[in-house]
């Protein structure tokens, strides 16, 4: 892709300013129509290293409001960057609908992470790359628009660059280490690059490949290709390009599920102190080896994940754990990717994220309510299965409960709820109405149930018509869980 550009074209200072207002007066027509639209966009400016990203990004905004869109930078430094998944930090910078961040750089810079990187074999280039261009299926899929735009000049080039760099006292301090050794092994880096440029290179998130020596011939080329690619924004922009899967049919899996199970007040109590202290030993373990757990908790109306949740967490350190309760997502959040959300509220290495319902909101009650469009859902559960997958890999330990109970054990639920003043709180007309789809809420479960668990993140169905047995069986969960997690290099 890069030894074909034509590097020796060169465009005057005056002929350059000459040909931007038209251009400018598009662009800022089209941000304003794209905002209007809600369509949220993500540029990449991506490229060797002086070959002019920050000038090239710096006229792509001359044009632009201010107030719609914001600049990030890959290069600079995440303390916390560590204690995450790789894709977290950029997971944080996805626009909101009307918006557009420009990145200077990219996720595919963690091929070179160090200052020497430690280059990759072909098979773990193309695992990264494979989980690079998921989260970018996964955002076009949610309807953000993708450009990116690679910079390229030759070694020559660069070298001369970089000296005048080196030279300058003004400028100096631009140079690092990592760029000396990027022209040093110049031919080592673009075989990689043309590696990740042809693998990455997707209809719904193409590459653009512009000549760079001359700098007013790469802003010139960026601003047309920006023009082209706000025009198709709003020309093409659909639900997305991702096939969704097939129904299942019903399983029968609730049906099975032995709810008989229980366990006497002697044996509850006797079974619960222990378990709680054993967590808390666990809990420090995973502290000190900076391992992060995420327990999630789904389950019927009134089925007991609150219960279950406090006995979980009354003897563990409050320090090292977040209960995050799912409700309805906000105007913000709503503005986002609905996965957004989930990736903000992930915990650091260390610690436990424990979420009083989730992500699979998005298959339960937004597929059952209408909330969303059945491609939406559809395509759902490859979405979540790769999430998860995301987090495994970066040695998260994840647990996932289904806490069941059945119809008439939920309706006696209901009316001692209604029956009880301090329990009057907790029963809402909602609850009501869910209980009228039953049968529609069971069949979207199964379906959850059967596509999102695979061996290394299988879900936990919980006998939950016994609230003792429920909450000592989520402990005794957790509590293996923890074990493996800390056996895991």
């Amino acid at each position: 892709m890069l030894e074909r550009l034509d590097l020796k074209f060169r465009l005057g200072r005056k002929e350059y300013e000459n040909s931007l207002e038209n251009i400018h007066r598009e662009l800022g027509a089209l941000q304003r129509q794209l905002r209007e639209k809600g369509i949220p966009v993500l540029v990449l400016v991506e490229g060797w290293e002086a070959s002019g990203k920050g000038y090239v990004i710096n006229e792509m905004l001359r044009p632009l409001d201010p107030r719609g869109f914001v600049v990030n930078d890959e290069a600079e430094e995440d303390p916390a960057a560590y204690f995450y998944p790789p894709f977290r930090r950029f997971w944080k910078m996805v626009p909101e609908k009307g918006r557009i961040v420009f990145l200077n750089r990219s996720w595919y810079r963690q091929l070179f992470a160090g200052e020497k990187p430690a280059w990759k074999s072909p098979v773990e280039m193309a695992a990264f790359i494979a989980r690079a261009t998921r989260f970018e299926e996964d955002l076009n899929a949610e309807g953000v628009c993708f450009l990116k735009i690679f910079l390229h000049v030759s070694a020559k080039e660069q070298k001369r660059r970089i000296e005048g760099l080196a030279k300058n006292p003004s400028t100096s301090w631009r140079v690092s280490s990592k760029d000396l050794e990027e022209n040093r092994k110049y031919k080592r880096y673009m075989e990689t690059w043309e590696s990740i440029l042809h693998q990455s290179d997707k209809p719904y998130s193409p590459w653009v490949c512009i000549p760079a020596e001359d700098a007013q011939v790469a802003a010139l080329k960026s601003l047309e290709t920006l023009v082209i690619f706000f025009r198709n924004a709003l020309e093409t922009r659909t639900e997305g390009l991702i096939r969704a899967g097939a129904p299942v049919p019903p399983s029968g899996i609730l049906q099975r599920v032995d709810l008989k199970r229980s366990l006497t007040s002697d044996e509850y109590r006797e079974a619960l102190p222990g378990l709680q202290k054993m967590l808390l030993e666990k809990q420090y373990e995973l502290y000190r080896k900076r391992k992060a757990l995420v327990v999630i908790f789904e389950g019927w109306d009134a089925a007991g994940k609150g219960g279950a949740i406090k006995r979980l967490t009354q003897g563990l350190d409050p320090r090292g754990y977040v209960v995050n309760p799912v409700s309805a997502p906000n105007e913000w959040e709503k503005a986002h990717p609905y996965l957004w959300r989930f990736w903000a509220n992930l915990p650091r290495r260390g610690h436990i994220g424990i979420f009083d319902r989730s992500w699979y909101g998005r298959v339960l009650v937004e597929r059952v309510e209408g909330f969303c469009g059945d491609n939406e859902w559809k395509r759902a559960y490859g979405e979540i299965n790769g999430m998860e997958s995301e987090w495994l890999q970066s040695g998260y330990g994840l647990v996932k409960f289904w806490l069941q109970i059945d119809s008439d054990e939920q309706l006696r639920r209901f009316q001692e709820r209604e029956e009880t003043d301090y329990k009057k709180w907790k029963i809402t007309p909602e609850d009501w109405r869910n209980r009228e789809k039953w049968d529609k809420y069971e069949a979207a479960t199964e379906e959850m149930l059967l596509r999102t668990s695979p061996p290394s993140a299988p879900w936990t169905i919980v006998e939950g018509n016994d609230k003792r047995y429920a909450r000592i069986k989520v402990l005794r969960t957790v509590l293996s869980s923890m074990k493996d997690l800390l056996q895991k290099e």
